[in-house]
């Protein structure tokens, strides 16, 4: 295979905003600093792939204003593969703002999501034949579930980071092998808040593996067989943004080198916590040398139910 993970999704840059804490409505509040960074849940989970040593390609795209130059730079330096990805001449590139209050340690998204996409009929089926997994974050819905159609003829492995509902997601999960959600995803989309019910029911609609994060609380692998649970690690949090992307980038860095799901579980709860004590999603990303010192010295502890 050429490729160990080609992904499909959004592509953001964001611009990080350090507050003290968040102001109230209608005041100010003083920047303690700020930075630019490009994001988005599949470009970011394939940085910390690539940096793992896997190869990948990224099929997305970005317009042709301010930003697209820093969002092509940047992927193509991280040894990404984007020449299945272009810029949309007169379009603009997907932005975000995010507000980090440094005293709490959480974050507050504004996002402008393009309105412009690669189309479903310019994805390449050439490409998924050479590539061990897909993975995607539903966005746009109808590229989103070609690529997993795709993916599916090829063979290949196919990996969803839902983060928020979005459009078209009832008809993507059944082609799904792995799916990892944010708890309140399964809230706005199974309107429940019992994680044990929310997993069982998300394996029936096709996935073989499901995980759940909910931050501190840790986060649950589900399968047939069972049911997993890994507490979180104790860190002090700076910045939890792409916490989420990057715990399903180490979900499926783990699940391709096919460690016990425990392993797999515990790695990815790890590496999550390891980014959140720095700022950004890039000079956050822990080593894999860092990720072994945790899990041989304090590793989170993993309780397990019939797996």
């Amino acid at each position: 295979m050429k490729y160990d993970v080609v992904g499909v999704g959004l592509v953001v840059v964001d611009h990080l905003v350090v507050l003290a804490q968040h102001p109230d409505q209608d005041t100010k509040t003083n920047i303690i600093s700020d930075a630019y960074q490009v994001g988005g849940p599949v470009p970011t989970a394939q940085v910390l792939l690539s940096r793992f040593g896997k190869q990948c390609a990224f099929i997305g795209s970005w317009g042709d204003d301010q930003y697209g130059p820093l969002i092509a730079e940047d992927l193509a330096a991280e040894d990404l593969d984007l020449s299945a990805s272009r810029m949309l001449p007169g379009t603009r590139s997907g932005y975000a703002q995010v507000w980090i209050d440094e005293q709490a340690g959480t974050r507050t998204i504004a996002c402008y999501r393009p309105q412009n996409w690669l189309p479903p009929t310019e994805l390449d089926s050439a490409l998924f034949q050479q590539t061990r997994a897909v993975h995607l974050d539903g966005w746009p819905s109808e590229t989103s579930l070609q690529a997993a159609r795709l993916a599916r003829q090829a063979g290949a492995l196919i990996s969803l980071d839902t983060g928020s509902l979005k459009p078209g997601m009832p008809e993507l999960i059944p082609y799904l092998n792995v799916m990892n959600c944010p708890r309140r995803f399964i809230t706005e989309y199974l309107q429940t808040n019992d994680v044990h019910a929310a997993g069982k029911a998300l394996l029936a609609q096709g996935p073989e593996i499901v995980t759940i994060t909910d931050g501190t609380r840790g986060a649950w692998l589900f399968t047939e067989a069972g049911c997993l649970h890994c507490a979180a690690l104790p860190v002090l949090s700076l910045d939890t943004t792409g916490a989420g992307d990057i715990f399903s980038g180490a979900l499926l860095y783990g699940i391709l080198e096919e460690w016990p799901l425990e392993r797999v579980l515990q790695f990815a709860c790890v590496t999550a916590a390891l980014k959140c004590e720095r700022l950004g999603n890039r000079g956050a990303l822990p080593t894999l040398a860092e990720i072994e010192v945790v899990l041989q010295t304090r590793a989170p502890a993993i309780e397990v139910d019939s797996l």
